[in-house]
């Protein structure tokens, strides 16, 4: 592995230690009857967005150039809409996939 990887690593490490490990030291330093910030109600939804841009972005671009976004928009479909029916990320999971194979 090459050293820019291994910096990578350490600096991913780094930051997700820090984003478990601060809350716990907020709350021992007796600042815990304050209320969170609002900006921190949003946190988990916007990154768990970005991470779906990041991964889905690339997919659908290949399927396009390809010629292939029925399946890719079918497979996506099935899964966004089992997850605002049942608010399970596993069944819609298995929703796209069997959405997208059926349409392949």
């Amino acid at each position: 592995m090459t050293p820019g990887l291994w910096v990578a690593f350490v600096v991913i490490g780094a930051v997700t230690y820090l984003t478990r490990a601060l809350p716990l030291l907020r709350e021992r330093s007796g600042t815990a009857d304050a209320p969170p910030p609002a900006w921190l109600d949003a946190l988990g939804p916007c990154i768990l967005a970005a991470i779906a841009v990041a991964v889905l972005l690339p997919e659908a671009r290949g399927a396009w150039a390809e010629g292939s976004l029925g399946p890719f928009a079918l497979g996506s479909g099935a899964a966004a809409a089992m997850m605002l029916w049942r608010r399970d990320a596993g069944l819609a999971t298995v929703a796209g996939v069997v959405a997208y194979w059926l349409s392949v």
